[in-house]
């Protein structure tokens, strides 16, 4: 019989999932908010506002036509088109569930992301890395 997944890895391949939804060339980000009871109550991923044009199906980023020798990752987003995995988390969430929650993030939050984070109440954000889960509480 297997055993169940730690509950940080079970969240974190929830983020997974919501990551396929992500219209990105350079990477596809998800983002899971549970709320301070542990229930699942808001996601989002990465890609431009809707009914506007997109990176991956579109081909309409700036920063998405460029190489990653050409602008590296964690630099400057000024020419890119889309909403950050956890900004669509954030404009969406309800205030009552993002205070004290948890967000569970595919990748690192940006220096702009963490500090929105912060700012909406979340308690605690937590990503994967090659050597396993990471958290940062904030509040």
């Amino acid at each position: 019989m297997s055993k169940r997944l730690p509950k940080e890895e079970r969240r974190l391949r929830v983020a997974d999932a919501v990551s396929l939804g992500g219209d990105c060339i350079r990477s596809q980000v998800g983002a899971v908010l549970y709320d301070r009871r542990g229930r699942l109550v808001m996601s989002g991923h990465n890609g431009s506002v809707p009914d506007k044009p997109g990176c991956l199906e579109d081909n309409a980023c700036p920063r998405g036509q460029l190489s990653y020798a050409e602008f590296p990752a964690g630099g400057d987003y000024s020419n890119c088109v889309a909403l950050h995995a956890e900004e669509n988390l954030l404009i969406h969430a309800r205030r009552e569930d993002l205070e004290g929650g948890t967000v569970y993030v595919t990748r690192a939050p940006c220096y702009r992301c963490m500090p929105r984070l912060e700012a909406a109440g979340v308690h605690r954000v937590v990503w994967r890395t090659a050597a396993g889960a990471v958290s940062r509480t904030l509040n």
